[in-house]
């Protein structure tokens, strides 16, 4: 019983350790998004052109050089589509990226942001998409 709570003491100093080594992001540092959207496809199609503004929630300066993935989910059908994830791009304006993304059907999606550079961080922004 020592030996099962020694080794709980020191694994928790080596969590918090590997945690700030990987880039894990602290309360200042965790990001605010804001985003539009322009239809991108054919009329009565489900594509839109999307531009995201990323700023530290903090401090509300830009963030640059983020690299992030953005997958979608539909909250009333949770896992029933399989959309490829799509990368955010930087338009060279500080704090700015786009990405374009194609829907399955009309209706309110999730938006998961998954952020891997300058730290790690998920956002998730809800959206109601229409048919264009």
């Amino acid at each position: 019983m020592i030996g099962y709570v020694a080794r709980r003491v020191v694994s928790i100093p080596v969590a918090v350790a590997l945690l700030l080594a990987h880039g894990a992001a602290g309360a200042g540092d965790r990001m605010a998004v804001q985003h539009t959207r322009q239809p991108a496809g054919v009329e009565g199609g489900l594509e839109y052109a999307y531009t995201f503004r990323v700023t530290k929630r903090g401090s509300g300066d830009p963030v640059d050089g983020a690299a992030f993935s953005i997958a979608t989910d539909m909250p009333s059908m949770p896992g029933a589509h399989h959309m490829p994830h799509v990368a955010g791009e930087s338009t060279g304006e500080p704090g700015t990226y786009t990405a374009e993304i194609e829907f399955d059907m009309p209706g309110e999606w999730n938006l998961i942001l998954r952020f891997s550079e300058p730290f790690r961080d998920q956002v998730v922004i809800s959206d109601m998409i229409e048919k264009q």
